[in-house]
């Protein structure tokens, strides 16, 4: 049977493995994400003094981020579309203590107020989206002014498309048919969207693979890198508000 790229539908599939330390469907997936929690959690000492008011993980899946990161937040939403993803993340939840939200959701049509959020994620999502631009939009809709974006995901060269897709899939460090090439942003393309969606580029770094992490436990591991042209992550603000446009 031919994989099907960039199949949403194994999510919905494997779902009840999300927090399963034996299952190989998202064992990279949440070797990576140790990388991510570490950024983000650097993003909110500097940004918010250790801990910000709301944060919405958009495309959260089984919650992989918002889970843990609901130790520095005062309120977590983890939007998916989903369900049995989101179940999951809540059953994590509630198995950890950790006051999460969870909700279904398009990443382009986020059931949450303008201006709501403090701190938004957008975690392995723009390369599964046919429009990424709008996943900028909505993201920045999300935003109060003064607020911010964090975003990694995969660029869109031969050399990330050979690693992630041909190498990774082929020799099932991730399931056949997660991704699809075609839909990779490079670096250029998603500061361009932001900067359409009128948010900021705050910085802007490459990810590489720890080849003998990777090798020793047959998962993904990535540190932080200078090139850009396999995997990458961004922060992006969204401006704040002019004092002298604000209505006394």
């Amino acid at each position: 049977m031919i994989a099907i790229a960039n199949d949403l539908e194994l999510y919905e599939r494997h779902a009840d493995e999300w927090w399963d330390e034996r299952s190989p469907a998202f064992r990279s997936l949440r070797a990576t994400k140790k990388l991510h929690i570490e950024l983000i959690e650097r993003l909110v000492d500097e940004e918010f003094g250790g801990r910000v008011g709301l944060l919405v993980d958009v495309g959260c899946g089984g919650g992989l981020l918002s889970v843990p990161l609901a130790d520095r937040a005062e309120r977590v939403i983890g939007v998916d579309r989903s369900r049995a993803s989101t179940r999951a993340a809540s059953d994590e939840a509630r198995r950890t203590g950790r006051r999460c939200t969870f909700m279904n959701g398009d990443a382009v049509d986020v059931p949450l107020a303008d201006g709501c959020a403090d701190l938004v994620l957008l975690s392995d999502v723009v390369e599964h989206v046919v429009e990424p631009a709008r996943c900028l939009v909505e993201a920045a809709r999300l935003l109060r002014p003064g607020g911010v974006l964090f975003v990694n995901t995969i660029a869109r060269t031969r050399r990330a498309k050979f690693l992630a897709v041909t190498f990774a899939e082929g020799v099932g460090l991730v399931p056949r048919g997660t991704h699809d090439a075609e839909m990779f942003v490079s670096p250029d393309e998603l500061v361009e969207m932001a900067s359409r969606a009128g948010l900021d580029l705050v910085r802007l770094e490459g990810e590489a693979p720890r080849v003998w992490a990777t090798i020793r436990t047959w998962a993904i591991h990535l540190r932080r890198s200078r090139n850009t042209s396999v995997s990458y992550h961004a922060v992006f603000r969204k401006p704040a508000l002019d004092p002298s446009e604000v209505t006394p």
